[in-house]
């Protein structure tokens, strides 16, 4: 789902973009990571956090959405030799299996109306032992069984991204939960092949 107007200019403002960017730098900030894995980030906007991590680390970074305009943004921008962007949609992921490192998705995924199946697609695209980093709104789940909230949008409930966890048996590396929104850090259970983690942020001057 396209975002309208009113919402493209507000996630596209400078001062939002940059706060996600910083966002998503933070929370990279908690995986020890190699020079050269995989970073996937969906829902990637003008591509502002996808920038960032491509100039502050040296993985190498694909950003992809489903706007070719937000697409088109992105790569008028600052070019590096680590950063591509690629127009995608995020439930159908045009990666093969266990193709990244790390899988980051910030506050995109409750403009995508079969949420579930774009995680789904997120931990399919994720190799074994590798991260997932998301972040974005959730209902209570006392509070859309109460309201009946499920029926009406789209955004996930605690217990259902719980329930996912548990079922793809994800490790938790980090969580937090505060006013409606979540962050959460999982670790994809399986042997990874890497060896020696370094910090893959440790670039920022």
């Amino acid at each position: 789902m396209r975002m309208s107007a009113l919402e493209k200019h507000f996630v596209n403002s400078p001062r939002h973009a940059q706060r996600v960017a910083d966002h998503a730098y933070q929370l990279l900030s908690h995986i020890d990571c190699k020079s050269g894995w995989q970073y996937l980030d969906v829902g990637c906007g003008v591509g502002t956090a996808a920038r960032k991590i491509a100039a502050t680390s040296e993985l190498r970074v694909i950003g992809i959405d489903i706007d070719p305009k937000q697409i088109e943004a992105a790569k008028s921008l600052a070019a590096r030799p680590n950063l591509q962007y690629k127009v995608m949609d995020a439930t159908k992921l045009e990666f093969t299996d266990g193709a990244f490192d790390v899988v980051a998705s910030s506050m995109a995924t409750h403009h995508i109306p079969d949420w579930g199946r774009a995680l789904s697609e997120m931990l399919r695209v994720l190799r074994p032992g590798g991260y997932l980093i998301y972040s974005d709104f959730v209902v209570p789940s006392w509070l859309a069984k109460a309201a009946g909230l499920i029926r009406f949008v789209g955004f996930p409930t605690t217990s259902e991204l719980r329930l996912l966890r548990e079922r793809a048996e994800l490790v938790v590396i980090h969580e937090s939960h505060r006013f409606g929104k979540v962050d959460v850090i999982w670790r994809k259970n399986g042997r990874s092949n890497e060896a020696g983690p370094r910090n893959c942020t440790q670039r920022l001057s």
